[in-house]
């Protein structure tokens, strides 16, 4: 990879707001309910363990639908297929399988079944979206892929949007003032 496109793929996946023009399609799940919002119904102990168990599954999730964003529009931008060979993918696809290893050892109490599901439902379309650099070809019409990673992405981050409980520390970053933050 050049020294300029090394500098642009790093410029471009260091910051990028999902809700930007790119990601305005597309209705939202349901929000549900936070592990600390239904601690008192259920007991804190439950609560707790099932918060503390989802906060790094959580995270993994967050960084891996931020990161296809990223070499998505690296990808798009550069009009290159190479992406699908870069490092950063290889990372977003650990990231992804130690998120889905997590996943299936996380038990929800009942009441937060509907929780853990948003996440199940965030790691499925993340790993559609990653699938789916593989079909990127060399100096080929790409915008169908484009197109089809984009909407993978826009659920992946729907579902974990509405998986969102900021009291139990599952917050989705602000990238209100972000460079491609399109002048709102």
């Amino acid at each position: 990879m050049t020294v300029q496109r090394r500098a642009l793929f790093d410029r471009l996946t260091s910051v990028h707001r999902p809700d930007c023009a790119l990601f305005a399609d597309g209705p939202l799940p349901m929000p549900v309910a936070g592990p600390d919002d239904l601690a008192p119904l259920l007991g804190s102990d439950q609560a707790a363990r099932y918060a503390d168990a989802c906060r790094p599954v959580f995270e993994d999730l967050r960084r891996v639908v931020g990161q296809l964003a990223g070499l998505m529009i690296l990808a798009q931008l550069t009009d290159s297929s190479e992406v699908a060979g870069l490092g950063e993918l290889a990372s977003c696809r650990r990231r992804f399988d130690e998120a889905g290893e997590r996943i299936r050892q996380l038990v929800a109490p009942d009441a937060l079944e509907p929780h853990r599901e948003q996440l199940v439902a965030a790691h499925a379309f993340s790993g559609l979206a990653l699938g789916t650099f593989s079909e990127l070809r060399p100096r080929g019409d790409n915008e169908a892929a484009f197109d089809t990673i984009s909407r993978h992405v826009r659920r992946a981050y729907a579902h974990l949007s509405a998986a969102t409980a900021e009291k139990a520390g599952l917050a989705m970053v602000d990238l209100s003032h972000a460079c491609c933050s399109c002048g709102r």
